[in-house]
C-alpha cells in the first residue's frame, strides 16, 4: 500500500506541474509580466498556511475512470434503477440487483472490493443502515471524498489539466481561428438567488450531454496495451460562480 500511495503521489506531482505550466503560460499569454506572475505565485503560497493538510488519496486516475464508468452504468442501464428511473441502492451481496453485478456488466475484469473502496473513498456512495449501497453523487469529479475530506487525487487534476489544456492550446497553438478545440462559455451578472437555478439548469442539461459523450467514449476506447496511438480526451460541463465586485 506504501509503495501504491508513493506511485500515486510522483503521478499527482507530474500532474500538478502540468497544470502549473499551463496556468503560467495562460497568464503570461493574457499579458501578465514575468516579475508580476512571480509576485502572485509567491502571495498563493503564502495563503496555503490557511488550508489544512489532507491525506493523499490512494484511488488512482485508473480506477476513477472505472467508477466514473460504474455511475454511468448505475444511471442509465434500467436494471440497476427504481420505478422512478433512479439508481436503485444496490445490494453488497452476489444478486441480480448487487454492487458485483454492476462490476460484472460494466467492468468484467476488475475486482469490486477495490472499486467499492475507491467509491467509498471518494464520496460517490455510501452503505445505509441496512446494508445497501447508495448512489450520493453523479460525478466522481464533484465528490469532496469520504467524510468531507478533501481530495486532490490524479483524477481532479488530470480533469482541470484538461480544460486548461484546451484554453492553452486556443492561445498559442491553434493554427486559425477556425481550427481551435472546442471551449465555449457564456458570462453575466446575475442576482445571487438565481445560482441556485443555474446550478439546477447545468445539471440537469449538462448530465446529458456528458452521458452522451461518455457513452461514446466509452464505444471507443483501447485498451494501453493496444499497438495504435493514443490520445485522452474529453468534454465537461460547468458552472462558473464569482462575486461580481465591479
Amino acid at each position: 500500500m506504501a509503495d501504491k500511495v508513493m506511485q500515486n503521489g510522483d503521478s499527482i506531482s507530474g500532474a500538478a506541474q502540468i497544470l502549473l505550466r499551463r496556468v503560467f503560460r495562460i497568464l503570461r499569454g493574457c499579458g501578465i509580466s514575468e516579475t508580476k506572475l512571480r509576485e502572485m505565485s509567491m502571495s498563493a503560497v503564502d495563503e496555503l498556511t490557511n488550508i489544512p493538510e489532507s491525506q493523499p488519496s490512494r484511488v488512482t486516475a485508473r480506477q476513477a475512470i472505472m467508477c466514473c464508468d460504474l455511475v454511468l452504468k448505475w444511471r442509465r442501464d434500467c436494471r440497476f434503477l427504481d420505478s422512478d428511473g433512479a439508481p436503485n441502492a444496490l445490494e453488497l451481496d452476489e444478486s441480480a440487483n448487487s454492487f458485483s453485478e454492476l462490476v460484472r456488466v460494466c467492468a468484467p475484469c476488475a475486482d469490486a472490493a477495490v472499486l467499492l473502496s475507491s467509491m467509498i473513498e471518494l464520496g460517490v456512495v455510501r452503505v445505509t443502515e441496512d446494508k445497501r449501497l447508495e448512489l450520493i453523487s453523479d460525478s466522481v469529479v464533484a465528490c469532496s471524498g469520504q467524510d468531507g475530506l478533501a481530495i486532490a487525487s490524479e483524477f481532479v487534476l488530470e480533469h482541470i489539466c484538461g480544460f486548461l489544456g484546451s484554453v492553452e492550446f486556443n492561445v498559442f497553438d491553434k493554427p486559425s481561428r477556425a481550427k481551435g478545440r472546442f471551449e465555449r462559455a457564456c458570462y453575466a451578472s446575475v442576482p445571487k438567488d438565481l445560482v441556485p437555478v443555474l446550478q439546477q439548469l447545468v445539471n440537469a442539461r449538462g448530465q446529458d450531454f456528458v452521458d452522451v459523450i461518455d457513452e461514446w467514449l466509452a464505444r471507443r476506447a483501447v485498451e494501453p496495451d493496444t499497438q495504435v496511438e493514443r490520445a485522452l480526451v474529453g468534454a465537461g460541463a460547468y458552472v462558473f460562480v464569482r462575486d461580481d465586485i465591479a
